[in-house]
């Protein structure tokens, strides 16, 4: 609706622009473009060029398995290292709303991996849900708004009903490494009803950050409970 008004009355645009100034979600600075963060932010942001084996912490330069892990790999898709500028804009996207960095780094993820993550051969992208009322304070599940750019992107469609989070417990990035794994033990459950009509899907989960990997981990453990079958994971930006 909002929207709509303003490509009708210009002047309302100039007004919510002086109001709520449009600016950059890296670095600060005015910036009145459709993409919200600004070249000299993007040009800043510590790309990856490679996967990551969650399971050994490896790069993986080739191919579609850890040469390391083999079977065992669980290959994550980051776009850039959880460093500023990329962290400061990240925070903006998360709290603040500044929804369009979901569509520059969908872009720049599927723009360096979309042959690598095809070979996976996914089917569905599901979202690490959000606790409801976490949910609920925030407006939004900042996973399922990147899961959709990539939609778009990859023609896959999201899943969000497969996967819940039942507990609500301290964020990950507030704990030390050696106490993650068991801060999100059991936080995940599964619909039995979703799972028995996904059980030959391959899954493709999605979040914003992932840092030491135990949260995508913990819902990959819960979705294989029910039989269903992870193939990697995307994340906008990974870093410890």
């Amino acid at each position: 609706m909002l929207t709509q008004l303003i490509e009708r009355l210009p002047l309302l645009k100039g007004l919510l622009d002086f109001a709520f100034p449009p600016l950059c979600s890296g670095c600060g600075a005015y910036f009145d473009e459709p993409a919200g963060i600004c070249p000299e932010c993007l040009e800043a942001i510590d790309w990856y060029d490679d996967p990551f084996c969650l399971t050994c912490g490896d790069f993986v330069p080739r191919g579609d398995s850890c040469s390391r892990c083999g079977e065992d790999s669980f290959l994550l898709f980051p776009g850039g290292n959880y460093t500023d500028p990329l962290k400061r804009a990240i925070v903006n996207y998360k709290f603040h709303g500044a929804m369009s960095l979901a569509g520059v780094l969908s872009e720049r993820v599927i723009g360096c991996f979309e042959s690598r993550i095809l070979g996976l051969q996914p089917t569905l992208l599901v979202p690490i849900p959000l606790h409801p009322g976490r949910e609920h304070q925030r407006g939004y599940n900042q996973a399922a708004v990147f899961a959709q750019a990539l939609s778009r992107l990859l023609d896959l469609p999201v899943e969000e009903e497969i996967l819940h989070r039942i507990k609500k417990k301290k964020p990950q990035a507030r704990l030390r490494k050696s106490a993650r794994a068991a801060n999100v033990r059991g936080v995940f459950s599964t619909d039995p009803e979703a799972a028995a009509h996904l059980a030959e899907a391959r899954l493709l989960l999605v979040d914003d950050v992932v840092t030491s990997g135990e949260t995508v981990i913990e819902a990959r453990r819960t979705l294989a409970s029910s039989g269903l079958r992870v193939v990697g994971a995307i994340s906008m930006a990974h870093g410890l």
